[in-house]
């Protein structure tokens, strides 16, 4: 009995050890599937993350050659102001070199050379904003300060605005100056997109009213429009590229999303407010240096 109970518990021990050696190679067997499968789905998002990559890179470079699309676009519409910030000191330096081949007298020669070298230099400083305005390399981060820049800013301007019924620029400051790092060029765009956008916000005529200073450890510039405001609908959809509600052919839409993009890159945010009937007021905001 005692023999039978032994060979007849061997037997049992045999047929364990063959399920738990069947149940090891069956789960030996599934773990390779797996692993097969978790390296099959892993080249395909190793491929897939590639395709992405490249993909990427491509968005940046079209991004980076629309920032060049608008720049030019804006450079387009200075024409004018330049044209106008440049003839009259040229017919001054004209007039006034005209008159020293007619005169003798070396103090008058000697007042006309000074007031043509004044014009001059009026010149000179006009073209060296033009030329860094015109600049095309990477962005370049300086320490700016924001009154500065809207003084050149509604300089460009203000003969483009004339094309506008009615439209007038008030400009107001802080006595404190607000010193950022950024670069002015992106800045300089963005204020002329969104100043121009006010512009046309306003048909029927009105004032835009251009603030800047310090707010809670920022510097920032407003810029508010006495037009008919943004709807709700339309406001979630302004910094999407392409997304326009003017006239086919008097818009692309990427003024908006590329002068987000050119504020975010300088560490900057662009605010909006809102009110039917009563304007717009958008608002950039940058960390400030001591």
């Amino acid at each position: 009995m005692e023999q039978e109970f032994h060979e007849k518990r061997l037997k049992e021990l045999e047929i364990t050890l063959e399920e738990e050696s069947s149940l090891s190679r069956a789960k030996n067997t599934l773990l390779a599937a797996n692993i097969k499968e978790l390296d099959d789905v892993y080249k395909v998002l190793n491929d897939k993350l590639k395709t992405l990559q490249s993909k990427n890179e491509r968005i940046k470079s079209f991004e980076a050659e629309l920032v060049r699309a608008n720049k030019l676009s804006s450079l387009g519409e200075l024409a004018g102001s330049i044209a106008h910030e440049i003839k009259n000191p040229l017919i001054s330096v004209q007039g006034f070199a005209k008159r020293i081949a007619k005169t003798k007298d070396l103090e008058k020669i000697e007042k006309y050379a000074q007031l043509i070298d004044k014009e001059a230099g009026r010149l000179t400083n006009v073209l060296v904003k033009l030329l860094d305005f015109s600049r095309m390399d990477e962005p370049k981060t300086e320490r700016v300060v924001l009154e500065e820049i809207v003084d050149d800013t509604v300089l460009f301007m203000e003969h483009h605005l004339t094309r506008f019924k009615n439209v007038g620029v008030s400009v107001e400051r802080e006595k404190k100056p607000a010193n950022i790092e950024a670069d002015k060029i992106h800045i300089q765009q963005t204020l002329m997109n969104i100043i121009n956008n006010a512009a046309q916000a306003m048909p029927e005529g009105g004032t835009i009213h251009i603030k800047s200073g310090i707010e809670d450890s920022c510097g920032y510039i407003s810029i508010r429009d006495e037009g008919a405001g943004i709807s709700e609908e339309i406001l979630g959809k302004i910094f999407e590229p392409f997304f326009t509600t003017k006239p086919k052919g008097e818009g692309t839409g990427l003024g908006l999303s590329l002068s987000k993009k050119l504020i975010e890159a300088n560490n900057g945010r662009i605010e909006i407010t809102t009110k039917a009937g009563q304007g717009s007021t958008f608002k950039l905001l940058f960390p400030l240096v001591s």
